[in-house]
């Protein structure tokens, strides 16, 4: 059993080890300050910075900004900064962007790009956040004066019907439908099994999956690639057209086609 006085003392050490615990912790809180500035990048899409500085002398370490912006904002992908992660909604584009430590009396630049669909103002806050506890907010309303889409189109067709051992055909068309240019356009052609590759369109990469290159198309423009194959067994057989670019796609609902077609004896 402990004298009175004996439990008195533990208990008011007690209390100043935890008060001192949490002087600790306050001071390795570290500081930060956050400014938001809005940008463009090298094809003309806004971009938006966040400008995290640590203005203490303590690590802020595992510091992230959390972007919220209007849903109606497409991502861009991969993020000019790189570290960030982008998530649609009903109510906010959201986007978390982070790095492991940001040292004492530095500063790091965590950039966003995105595509508008309209043009609205845009509201745009950006939140840093470290470990210890520190925090920043950061507040923009953007103005965009014109906004332009990619909307891509893709139709497949082929032989049909076709016969073993006779050469089948297959057209992959892409065409830009909408009123912005599209970069780095691939048309794809996942092959039917039972068949053998015999020739491409110059440009495009045979295996399985034929990614066939493009490049930039501007609005209006049809390209076609042109796959021929050999089959080997008869019955039904399925080819899958798609496309791949670097512009956001407003609707990917038409970004695919089929063809199931029958093969003779």
């Amino acid at each position: 059993m402990f004298h009175p006085i004996a439990k008195r003392c533990i208990l008011a050490l007690t209390v100043t080890i935890l008060t001192l615990l949490t002087a600790i912790a306050a001071q390795a809180q570290a500081t930060l300050t956050i400014g938001l500035a809005l940008g463009v990048d090298v094809n003309g899409e806004p971009t938006y910075t966040a400008t995290v500085t640590n203005t203490s002398t303590f690590d802020a370490p595992n510091l992230t900004v959390t972007y919220t912006l209007t849903p109606d904002d497409l991502p861009i992908s991969p993020a000019p900064s790189g570290g960030c992660l982008f998530t649609p909604g009903p109510i906010n584009l959201t986007v978390v962007c982070s790095i492991v430590n940001l040292n004492p009396n530095e500063s790091h630049d965590f950039v966003i790009a995105v595509h508008p669909t309209n043009t609205a103002p845009r509201d745009v806050t950006a939140v840093a956040h470290e470990d210890g506890g520190g925090t920043a907010t950061a507040f923009i309303t953007s103005e965009i004066t014109a906004v332009g889409l990619t909307e891509m189109q893709v139709t497949l067709t082929s032989t049909n019907p076709g016969k073993v051992g006779e050469q089948l055909v297959y057209k992959v068309t892409v065409l830009n439908i909408q009123d912005d240019d599209a970069r780095d356009v691939f048309a794809l052609l996942a092959l039917p099994k039972n068949v053998t590759f015999v020739s491409a369109t110059r440009g495009c990469a045979h295996a399985q999956l034929t990614v066939c290159k493009m490049g930039q198309m501007s609005p209006g423009v049809s390209k076609t690639v042109t796959i021929t194959v050999l089959p080997t067994v008869a019955g039904w057989t399925q080819a899958t057209a798609g496309v791949r670019l670097s512009t956001p796609d407003a609707n990917v609902l038409n970004n695919s086609a089929a063809s199931n077609i029958w093969v003779n004896p």
